[in-house]
């Protein structure tokens, strides 16, 4: 495992995402309640960018597939319901999935320590 500095403490705000590069991850930080978590930084979908998704009452939401996952735990709370933004009808939901069964993002450990903050994955 790799512990890596990557922000001071008060770069990572609440309800905001703050985007690294961790051991050639990219991962996405985040403050919910105070407290810090780390995902990864793609889509569990198709692998897309979630850095540039929508933060809103503690939830993110992929830009590309409109995919939801609670900030505090990294859980799914909504799959695959759009395209670009744009609702699509329930009936191409399935196929927009291509398969993958909803699951959520995963996690790395984080944590601060003398005005930095570290976050630690798989070498």
């Amino acid at each position: 495992m790799s512990e890596q500095s990557i922000a001071a403490s008060t770069a990572i705000v609440e309800g905001q995402l703050f985007s690294a590069k961790v051991n050639g991850e990219a991962v996405i930080v985040t403050r919910i309640s105070n407290k810090l978590k780390a995902y990864s930084a793609k889509c569990p979908h198709m692998g897309l960018p979630l850095a540039s998704g929508k933060v809103a009452n503690g939830t993110l939401t992929c830009k590309f597939h409109g995919a939801e996952f609670d900030l505090a735990t990294g859980s799914n709370i909504k799959w695959v319901d759009s395209f670009a933004g744009i609702p699509l009808p329930k009936f191409t939901h399935n196929m927009l999935a291509m398969g993958k069964k909803p699951c959520g993002l995963k996690h790395y450990n984080v944590s601060e320590r003398d005005g930095q903050v570290y976050v630690t994955v798989q070498a």
